[in-house]
């Protein structure tokens, strides 16, 4: 059984199709279909792009047929569609794929993993706080006009004073 077929058994396991690898990978399009139809095997390129995104798979069963299709030590830790975490393989390395945009992955302490979507809670924080900049814009409006209303009662004010200072003085000198 060449490389290939080992990795078509993989991809139907895991659900995956020819296109999805192809995104996966960043392959061009037609790589895998075209080893197959042609007979040939996959690169040692396109295979060492396969062991670094698919963790699970195992390298020996991969090259050789050898041993299990899955890693024994793999230890998915969460799959959500969204991201993987993957921990001991090899060389006890973990690896963690990221959940699409718009969603954060929480690992609790025990190792459970959570996927939340965040995208409408943002964008409900970007509405409020566009709405609470109009507020700030209207009561600064408010203050404005509230400042110029006293700043002119102040005027007044002096004047009036001005104009007390003035009759007190003519009614000290009438005395």
């Amino acid at each position: 059984m060449r490389k290939i077929d080992r990795f078509d058994k993989y991809m139907s396991f895991k659900g995956l199709n020819d296109n999805k690898v192809t995104i996966d990978l960043g392959l061009s399009v037609g790589t895998i279909g075209k080893s197959r139809k042609e007979g040939r095997d996959l690169s040692d390129r396109v295979i060492e792009q396969i062991l670094n995104f698919y963790n699970d798979l195992d390298k020996v069963w991969l090259m050789t047929g050898e041993g299990e299709m899955l890693r024994y030590n793999s230890g998915i830790i969460g799959n959500n569609n969204k991201g993987n975490i993957y921990r001991g393989d090899i060389n006890n390395n973990i690896s963690i794929s990221l959940p699409e945009k718009g969603t954060q992955k929480i690992i609790d302490p025990d190792g459970k993993v959570t996927i939340e979507d965040i995208s409408s809670g943002v964008q409900n924080n970007l509405n409020e706080i566009d709405m609470l900049n109009q507020r700030i814009q209207y009561l600064e409006r408010i203050v404005s006009g509230h400042e110029a209303t006293i700043k002119s009662l102040e005027t007044t004010i002096k004047s009036k004073d001005d104009l007390i200072c003035i009759l007190r003085s003519s009614l000290d000198k009438q005395d």
